[in-house]
């Protein structure tokens, strides 16, 4: 079975990575998934306004923090 990540799980592992800033690369290796295995739980976390994006790289990637709600 298909392990499903949460919302929580996501936050969580951005916390863990103690890091100001974090790519959706640093999550998925904290995570033990790909990046697809989690895009719905990072997209309620983004929206439920716990993960927000702080700018791009310049590899173009996204650079994301953990909010303080």
């Amino acid at each position: 079975m298909a392990k499903t990540i949460t919302p929580d799980q996501v936050v969580e592992a951005a916390q863990d990575l103690e890091q100001a800033e974090f790519t959706r690369d640093d999550l998925a290796e904290k995570l033990g998934v790909g990046k697809p295995k989690f895009k719905a739980a990072f997209k309620a976390a983004r929206e439920s306004g716990r993960l927000e994006k702080v700018r791009d790289d310049a590899e173009s990637k996204g650079r994301f923090r953990v909010t303080d709600r």
